[in-house]
């Protein structure tokens, strides 16, 4: 009997127990991705198939989707993502814990995001104070910017006009933050939308090299 309510116990305990499962998109095609699992051998995986547990929803040269007992997380070339949830048990919430990225050509980190759920693509700069948008970018993803506070920002072409806003959500590599503060130029600048230290400094960071990862706190 004492044998039996420790066996029970037991089977409890490991089906509580939470652990993370890594997955890097090496390469991207049209309903293929080749993934890496925990580091393992990078394997071709087909749009509907599984390998070791992932299972590739879609993909196309720009990102994949994938789901891990039902998490489903969006990664794009050569970023990783660390997906957290219990063994024998449906999560009932998807996140991920951790991104890593890879400089660019030009020295720099690029990696794909969101802003309230609408596609965005990020130049890493821990040099800007906030997350800041050009009024452009900003109409492209919806965001009401003129119904920020305004006050000038210096710029390389000069002193322009900039809102100060709050966005419900942010993402990038499927870590999510939530109430992020940003500034929006009146204009085209920045050239590219820079995610800033309102992002950035809720993350842990950590460059090695080559390579930056984010990691959630």
């Amino acid at each position: 009997m004492i044998k039996q309510l420790l066996m029970i116990f037991l089977l409890l305990s490991i089906s509580s127990v939470a652990y993370a499962k890594s997955v890097t998109a090496i390469a991207l095609f049209n309903d293929r991705a080749m993934l890496s699992i925990d580091g393992t051998k990078p394997k071709i995986v087909r749009a509907g198939s599984s390998y070791r547990g992932v299972e590739l929803v879609s993909s196309n040269t720009k990102e994949a989707v994938i789901s891990v007992n039902g998490q489903r997380e969006t990664l794009t070339l050569n970023s990783t993502t660390r997906l957290k949830h219990s063994l024998g048990a449906k999560p009932s919430a998807s996140y991920a814990e951790e991104v890593t990225l890879f400089v660019n050509d030009a020295g720099f980190f690029e990696s794909d995001g969101s802003i309230d759920g609408k596609g965005i693509r990020f130049l890493v700069d821990t040099g800007a104070s906030l997350v800041v948008l050009s009024s452009e970018q900003a109409e492209r993803v919806g965001v009401d910017y003129l119904s920020g506070q305004m006050g000038y920002a210096n710029t390389a072409s000069g002193t322009a006009p900039m809102y100060s806003v709050e966005l419900d959500e942010v993402s990038i590599g499927g870590i999510r933050i939530n109430n992020v503060r940003a500034g929006v130029i009146v204009g085209n600048y920045p050239l590219k939308p820079l995610l800033g230290m309102t992002f950035l400094s809720r993350l842990n960071m950590n460059r090695t090299g080559n390579t930056m990862v984010l990691k959630r706190r």
